[in-house]
């Protein structure tokens, strides 16, 4: 799915009108049908509230469309002077059309008490100054009455920043927001939760394809999730579906390195192997699949050569959860990251997560050692060590910041957290699956495990790291309906079945 803003919005409708030639009038009447077959056959009763803006002619135009099909339909029009010009050929098709219009302030109280249902087109996505006067006056008085009326917005609440989900002194409380092409970036701030409603995404008669060239953002779904599966073929082996060498896990803290190893083998990989200390006796039987490179933390130098093999013989390596910042661990990193190409001439894809995140900001010279192979995978606090911003600074312009950061770095970043995000600096996604009843320890190492498995099955950095945060995400928000907390046992015990069920 499309993630837009404010000049995604107008980007897209100059290019469809001045270079695909689809009048406006066009598209806004493609705009009233695509909003209207989401409104229940039996509502009946409505008032459309109209704006002067183009988000005031969908409006005008989806009254058209209920009153041709014998809807009760009244219209509140805000103002009638300076009118956009498709909003001014809708108000005038439905003054002839013999559709009730009423102007006047005082009217409106007696209007909402008679409706059932209220839909606004007061503003839309253009909205980047608070709102005063009449206008807080009408939103108010539709909010007084959304107890016991159904309110739907056209393509935004009216009082939303369309970029950043600000609410502009004052929003409408929808029930349903049905938006059109793109899901707004200012859908993405969980603040705003209770005024958007439920959120549907419409076209308007626009192929994606002639429009893609124009947007690099989306919001992950299931169609897209499942565009990026690589089918097995039936004649394949395990050395088909990756050697994946993990380094996480130490003294006290096993049980982060199971874990990365279990969700690794059960997501589907070939060949797993947990660099781990020689003490380390668990790993067998969490997990069996999985075999062990012992490595004497006292002596680290002289697993040095044989753990060059290892590395030689991998596809992906995974290193981070757990692991402490040593001198020794330290010093593993760098041997893990300073060769670039394996036995049979590919490029090693790395995951760094945790503490080689933490090892990485405190030796910045090291991200040298990974341009163009690996992916990154913070959580907010972490990537504040990693660019120097503080968290506040990051999350007023989140996307913004983490496509620079992983730009200049060339790298894949995964920054975790509500709409985790995912990007290469070019492209970049935003998770739509995940819930707070995961949050608790082990759920990144678990999702390691997953990102390092899917690297290893050939799917390209970006793909690995956008199917295995909706994966993981996903497996929580279906757990979630029947218990209270989830954790990375219970989303390990379901990778399998999942993944099946996604592609």
């Amino acid at each position: 799915m499309l993630l837009g803003g404010n000049e995604t919005t107008r980007k897209i409708d100059s290019f469809a009108i001045n270079e695909l030639k689809i009048p406006g009038i066009v598209l806004m009447e493609n705009a009233a049908i695509s909003f209207v077959k989401h409104i229940d056959e039996n509502e009946d009763n409505f008032l459309i509230i109209c704006g002067k803006g183009n988000n005031g002619g969908d409006g005008y135009a989806i009254a058209r469309q209920l009153f041709s099909k014998g809807k009760n339909v009244k219209i509140f029009c805000i103002s009638n002077e300076n009118m956009s010009n498709d909003c001014t050929i809708n108000y005038k098709i439905c003054k002839n059309m013999g559709i009730k219009i009423f102007y006047e302030i005082e009217e409106l109280d007696k209007l909402l008490l008679n409706c059932n249902v209220v839909i606004e087109g007061i503003f839309g996505t253009g909205l980047n100054s608070e709102i005063k006067g009449i206008y807080c006056e009408i939103i108010e008085k539709i909010n007084a009455v959304s107890n016991n009326k159904k309110i739907y917005s056209i393509d935004i609440p009216s009082g939303i920043n369309g970029d950043t989900g600000e609410i502009m002194g004052i929003s409408i409380k929808a029930d349903i927001t049905i938006s059109f092409v793109t899901y707004k970036k200012g859908f993405l701030n969980s603040k705003i939760k209770n005024y958007l409603g439920k959120v549907i995404i419409e076209n308007i008669g626009l192929n994606e394809s002639n429009i893609n060239h124009l947007i690099n953002e989306y919001y992950l779904t299931p169609e897209m999730i499942k565009s990026f599966h690589i089918e097995r073929n039936e004649d394949s082996h395990k050395g088909d579906f990756g050697k994946v060498l993990i380094f996480a896990g130490s003294n006290g803290f096993y049980g982060a390195g199971n874990i990365v190893a279990k969700s690794c083998v059960r997501s589907g990989v070939g060949l797993t192997t947990v660099i781990t200390d020689k003490n380390n006796f668990s790993l067998n039987v969490f997990v069996p699949e999985a075999m062990s490179f012992p490595i004497n933390f006292n002596n680290i130098n002289e697993n040095f050569e044989k753990l060059q093999n290892e590395i030689l013989n991998s596809d992906v390596i995974a290193i981070g959860p757990g692991i402490g910042k040593s001198q020794q661990a330290l010093e593993i990193l760098e041997k893990l990251i300073n060769i670039e190409k394996n036995n049979k001439g590919n490029m090693i894809k790395l995951v760094l997560d945790a503490d080689a995140l933490n090892l990485l900001a405190e030796n910045r010279e090291l991200f040298g050692n990974i341009k163009n192979r690996a992916i990154l995978t913070p959580h907010l606090v972490e990537f504040s060590r990693l660019t120097g911003f503080l968290p506040d600074k990051i999350n007023k312009n989140k996307l913004e910041v983490t496509k620079n950061f992983a730009k200049k770095y060339e790298l894949t970043l995964l920054l975790k957290g509500k709409n985790t995000i995912i990007t290469n600096g070019e492209i970049l996604f935003v998770n739509s699956t995940g819930n707070s009843h995961m949050a608790n320890g082990g759920m990144g190492d678990c999702l390691t495990g997953i990102i390092c498995s899917l690297a290893g099955q050939k799917y390209d950095l970006i793909q690995s790291a956008s199917i295995g945060a909706y994966l993981h995400g996903k497996i929580a928000d279906e757990l979630v309906k029947s218990q209270y907390i989830v954790n990375a046992t219970d989303i390990i015990d379901n990778i399998s079945k999942y993944i099946n069920k996604i592609f």
